[in-house]
């Protein structure tokens, strides 16, 4: 500890010389960090330019698309048929039923509810 304390006070050079080189150094360190944040934000620009000319031709090239097919008398959306419920118990019942006479269970069941899954 000694020694490094030895090596601290060593240096005879006015007190100004010593400062003049500390903010030499730290001038030359601060310009390191803002050359380098200046790189990285050139780099971004770059990467927001390259993407947002990629959208614009993706969107040029959907509108193209969108143009290119007419849509007026089209109907994309096809009508729903309501379903009978009535039918749709009676056709659950008989494949229930069927499958039971293939295993053998000739006993009745009844149908009390249903639900669709979707």
């Amino acid at each position: 500890m000694a020694q490094l304390l030895f090596l601290l006070t060593k240096d005879t050079r006015p007190f100004g010389e010593r400062a003049s080189e500390a903010g030499t150094v730290s001038l030359l360190g601060m310009l390191a960090i803002f050359g380098v944040l200046a790189l990285l934000w050139g780099a971004i620009e770059l990467f927001h330019l390259c993407i947002s000319a990629l959208e614009k031709k993706k969107a040029k090239k959907q509108a193209l698309f969108q143009q290119s097919l007419p849509v007026e008398g089209i109907d994309l959306q096809p009508e729903v048929q309501p379903v009978d419920d009535g039918a749709l118990i009676a056709a659950i019942t008989a494949a229930i039923t069927a499958a039971r006479t293939e295993e053998g269970n000739t006993t009745g069941f009844r149908v009390v509810s249903f639900r669709r899954m979707h």
